[in-house]
C-alpha cells in the first residue's frame, strides 16, 4: 500500500532534507510539500493525503503553528494522520501534541530516519514516539512535580490556560470545551492562582517560556488585544 505523506517545515533545508529521505522510500508518495500552515492547508484541500509530517513553530502561516494549527488540522482533515517535527524540548508541548491527536513525535534532535517509522505507524493508528521525545515524556511521568509540567492543575484548568494562552477569549474556549463562561473564567483564575500568576499578562510569559505556545501565537494574541484595545477606545 502507498502511503500519500505532505511535508511542512519553515526551514528550506530541513524540508530538503526530508525530501531527499522520504523520496527513497517506494512505499510512499510525497504529495507535496510547504513552508507555513497557508500552503500547508492549501496543499491538503487539493491533494489527498494519508499522513502529514509538520514542524510544531512555523510563524507566519495564516493558520497559525503549534498546537492551534494541529487542532485546525485535526477538524478539517479528520482522516489525516498528524506526525511532529519538532526541536522544542518541553514535555508539556509534547504532551499537549498527543493531547490534541497527533500520533507521532519526532524530535529534531533525533535523526530524520526515525520519520520512516512515526510515518508508517501513524498510518495504522499506532503512536510513535522518537528516542529522544520518548525520553522527555518519561522523564517528566517520572519527576511529576518538576517545573517543566504542570501536575499542579486538573485537566481542566489544564486545558483552559493553554487555550488562553494561545489566544482564545473566554467566550471562545467555552464554546470549543461546552462549559460556561463562568466555569471558564473560573478554572482560569485557579490556575492562575494555583501557579502564582497575578496577570493576564503572565499567563502569556509562563506559557512562551514552558514552550506552551510559541512566539508567533503569543504575538498574534498580543496584536488582537492591541486591536481589541483600540476599538474600545
Amino acid at each position: 500500500m502507498i502511503i500519500r505523506v505532505a511535508i511542512a517545515d519553515d526551514h528550506p533545508t530541513l524540508l530538503a532534507g526530508m525530501e531527499h529521505l522520504l523520496s527513497g522510500f517506494k512505499w510512499l508518495s510525497l504529495v507535496g510539500m510547504a513552508l507555513s500552515s497557508t500552503e500547508l492547508v492549501e496543499l491538503l484541500g487539493k491533494s489527498a493525503c494519508d499522513v502529514v509530517v509538520t514542524d510544531f513553530s512555523m510563524p507566519h502561516g495564516r493558520y497559525g503553528d503549534g498546537l492551534s494549527l494541529l487542532r485546525f488540522l485535526r477538524r478539517r482533515f479528520p482522516a489525516t494522520h498528524l506526525v511532529v517535527l519538532t526541536g522544542i524540548e518541553s514535555s508539556v508541548v509534547m504532551q499537549g501534541v498527543l493531547d490534541v491527536g497527533a500520533m507521532g513525535i519526532v524530535s529534531k534532535s533525533d535523526d530524520l530516519q526515525h520519520l520512516e517509522s512515526a510515518i508508517r505507524m501513524a498510518h495504522a493508528g499506532d503512536r510513535y514516539l522518537s528516542p529522544a521525545a520518548k525520553q522527555i515524556l518519561d522523564q517528566a511521568e517520572a519527576n511529576a512535580g518538576g517545573s517543566d509540567s504542570l501536575p499542579q492543575l486538573s485537566k481542566r484548568e489544564t486545558e483552559v490556560f493553554r487555550l488562553y494562552a494561545e489566544g482564545l477569549t473566554i467566550s471562545e474556549i467555552g464554546e470549543r470545551v461546552g462549559r460556561s463562561n463562568k466555569t471558564i473564567s473560573a478554572q482560569k483564575m485557579a490556575a492562575m492562582k494555583k501557579l502564582g500568576l497575578q496577570h493576564d499578562a503572565d499567563i502569556f510569559k509562563y506559557a512562551l517560556a514552558h514552550g506552551l505556545v510559541s512566539a508567533s501565537q503569543t504575538s498574534r494574541k498580543n496584536a488582537r488585544q492591541t486591536e481589541d484595545d483600540a476599538g474600545n477606545i
